[in-house]
């Protein structure tokens, strides 16, 4: 990369095939370096097959699609990788999409030949850069077709990211060290788990199992559960699935070695929008910290096994910064990038979807219109062939949501779209856990700052914020109604205007004393809060440029590296303190619960039924101990099935409901009642976990028909014996 210098300041001008990490001198040892190390990986066993996939599945699809296209033409410094992670997950996504749309099957030999071709092209461009042609050089790529005239030139005042920092290898190392130390904690967070934790993790694992099996995307969840086409995101399900069958590694490992890594890649993609909206390097070292040691946010997603929403919110950089450069300079190449990206995001999380729609909105609106008509219209142009062509790529997709969520069948339960209740009640022990208050303070802060040094990308992100907390609240709204209506009324009365002052008088009307919004259930307080992240991360990076930029020189140099080392030990200190960031109360099984688990694999039929312990949980109930992992690690049918049944049949779901309320209510003296189910359900095997709940051995006594066959470390099993 060359550069040029500008107010004490390094400004890029151009971008070569050797910014992607090092040096051409070094790139072909480097190369081979890795590539024998992937091998003797690879031939280590399962784990290192994991080691070595990870990666190459997570950025090889990408880097071959942004090599192709070049969507952006000086990236900042993280910017691509954070394309091409992306970029990767969209795309497999995608291909399970399209799979099991044209009834085809994405088995293990036919995924293991798509991994070998890609890892073959990203070797061929690593080796040879300098020789891989690039799509982007013909001339359908090169730019958006402007109607009338050519898009203006792009003026610093209007979009101040278009000049971009040198990358100097000072923070490539200081990244590289943060991403060390953040990784690192994941995995220490992690190192007394052997199931993945929590309600989710449960049909998270049932997802997986199903897409592993079939090589589609798991909509038809039958025979595990009564469900022919889930409307349930799966973009992440069909990832973990690839790794699994490729790995060939159990799939609770699977799930949390994956999900750690997932976890830290945050800092990743934090990184590359906070270097890209601040222009300054060192703005993505601080927001790295900031979400990968400092806040309690993504680091305790392992406590709930929200693997989904962690891999939804990775694709919203991605997606915002291909978004922002189509706004200041519209391509053919940006729109199919954009494209791919909200395709992409739609299969993985359709929450995160949403903050990416609000945010593009907020941004869109600033935006869009700069540069006069021309530009204007070219904008537009673009955006709406990307909005076209994402549709397009998720057709099938959208059928299916058409179909369950628009137009449910007659009697159907699932989550409706509109909610009501305490439900949406704002937890404030979740909004100020760990270090939220001080973060929260530091980003005010951060914000005022920007708004007072007149920053575009500040005054979107609060907007951005503001957007997230109406929508999940939307009865904040009608507090600005009335301040609209008044002055309203009042100019309708005084001109004699019966339209205006009806609509005043409306207006006025509708205020929170009088009227009671429901929300959107896809739009929850806690959703916004446990996403509230990114927008924290991003603003107080910014305060961090606009601080670094002030220690610049002629004041002295030890100023700036106190600096540094302060940030470090910060980050030091954070790691430290998140090392035991799970939540013990989230914790449903452990290594007994899998030992037995295994066993009855391996010595119950296949359609063996279980009866296993239930707790509450939102009206629905859940397991409440290592028996509701029978399903999805054994395939044996359990009382109660993972919480998706909701989608389920509704003449099923009410009995599932009524199922667990019986055992979760159950007392001893109401053994009667229990056997009774035992029976009609044609339930052959119990299972009973270390961990006491509502059930219990004295409940089952061999006078009353159960033959204990299984015991060990307190995980227990007994065979039905009952007379039918």
């Amino acid at each position: 990369m060359t550069s040029r210098k500008s107010a004490n300041k390094f400004i890029a001008t151009s971008t070569t095939a050797a910014d992607i990490a090092f040096a051409p001198s070094l790139q072909r040892p480097l190369v081979a370096a890795t590539l024998c190390c992937a091998a003797i990986a690879w031939l280590a066993g399962p784990a290192g097959r994991l080691l070595v996939l990870l990666p190459l599945l997570l950025f090889g699809p990408g880097y071959l699609i942004e090599r192709a296209l070049r969507p952006i033409a000086r990236p900042t410094l993280w910017l691509r990788p954070t394309l091409w992670l992306g970029l990767s997950l969209s795309l497999i996504a995608l291909l399970y999409l399209w799979a099991g749309t044209l009834g085809l099957a994405l088995t293990r030999p036919v995924l293991a030949l798509l991994a070998a071709g890609c890892g073959l092209a990203v070797l061929i461009h690593l080796w040879a850069p300098g020789q891989a042609a690039s799509i982007a050089q013909q001339p359908w790529v090169a730019s958006w077709p402007a109607r009338g005239s050519q898009m203006p030139p792009v003026r610093p005042h209007e979009f101040p990211e278009a000049g971009v920092n040198t990358t100097l290898p000072a923070f490539r190392a200081a990244w590289l060290g943060v991403f060390a130390l953040t990784l690192w904690t994941r995995f220490v967070q992690i190192r007394n788990l052997v199931l993945p934790n929590w309600v989710d993790s449960v049909h998270h694992a049932l997802l997986i199992r199903v897409a592993a099996e079939r090589g589609v995307a798991p909509l038809d969840l039958r025979p595990y559960l009564p469900i022919e086409q889930i409307a349930y995101h799966w973009g992440y399900h069909v990832q973990i699935a690839a790794l699994q069958q490729l790995a060939g590694l159990a799939l609770p490992q699977t799930m949390l070695w994956s999900g750690q890594v997932l976890n830290a890649l945050h800092v990743l993609t934090i990184a590359g929008l906070a270097s890209y909206l601040w222009r300054r390097p060192v703005a993505g070292i601080a927001a790295a910290i900031v979400v990968g040691v400092i806040s309690i946010m993504p680091a305790y997603y392992v406590s709930w096994g929200r693997y989904t929403q962690l891999a939804g919110l990775l694709l919203l950089a991605p997606l915002l910064i291909a978004w922002l450069e189509l706004l200041r300079a519209p391509s053919r190449r940006l729109a199919a990038t954009l494209a791919l990206l909200l395709a992409g995001l739609s299969l993985i999380h359709f929450i995160v979807l949403i903050y990416a729609l609000c945010a593009m909105a907020i941004t869109g609106a600033s935006r869009l219109a700069q540069g006069g008509r021309a530009a204007w219209l070219t904008r537009w142009q673009a955006a709406a062939a990307s909005a076209a062509a994402a549709l397009a790529l998720t057709a099938p997709w959208l059928l299916v949501l058409v179909r369950q969520k628009l137009v449910p069948a007659p009697g159907a339960v699932g989550l409706p779209l509109i909610g009501g209740g305490s439900f949406n009640a704002l937890d404030q022990n979740l909004l100020w856990a760990g270090h939220s208050r001080a973060l929260v303070a530091l980003a005010l802060a951060a914000a005022l700052w920007g708004l007072w040094r007149r920053s575009r990308s500040a005054a979107e992100l609060i907007g951005w914020l503001g957007l997230l907390v109406i929508g999940a609240n939307p009865w904040l709204a009608l507090y600005l109604l009335p301040a609209l209506g008044a002055p309203l009324l009042l100019a309708g009365l005084r001109r004699r205007r019966t339209l205006p002052a009806l609509g005043g008088a409306a207006l006025l009307l509708a205020n929170p004393l009088l009227l009671e919004l429901p929300y959107l259930s896809l739009l929850t307080n806690e959703a916004v809060v446990i996403s509230m992240f990114i927008p924290i991360g991003l603003l107080i990076g910014g305060a961090a440029a606009w601080a670094w930029d002030a220690l610049a020189p002629p004041r002295p140099q030890w100023v700036r590296t106190l600096s540094a080392l302060a940030l470090a030990g910060l980050a030091g200190w954070g790691a430290w303190d998140q090392r035991d960031i799970v939540n013990p109360q989230t914790v449903l099984a452990g290594a007994a619960d899998t030992q037995a688990i295994s066993w009855a694999a391996e010595h119950t039929p296949p359609d063996a039924r279980f009866l296993v312990d239930t707790a509450g949980w939102l009206g629905t109930g859940r397991g409440a101990d290592g028996g509701w992992w029978l399903l999805p690690l054994a395939g044996r049918w359990v009382s109660a099935p993972p919480v998706i049944y909701d989608y389920g049949p509704a003449e099923y779901v009410r009995a599932v409901r009524a199922r667990n309320q019986l055992v979760m209510r159950f007392k001893p003296g109401q053994e009667q009642q229990l056997y009774e189910l035992i029976d009609r359900e044609h339930i052959t095997f119990v299972y009973l976990g270390p961990t006491p709940g509502p059930l219990s051995a004295a409940a089952f006594p061999a006078a009353a028909g159960f033959e204990k066959i299984y015991e060990h470390d307190g995980a227990t099993i007994y065979a039905v014996r009952r007379p039918r």
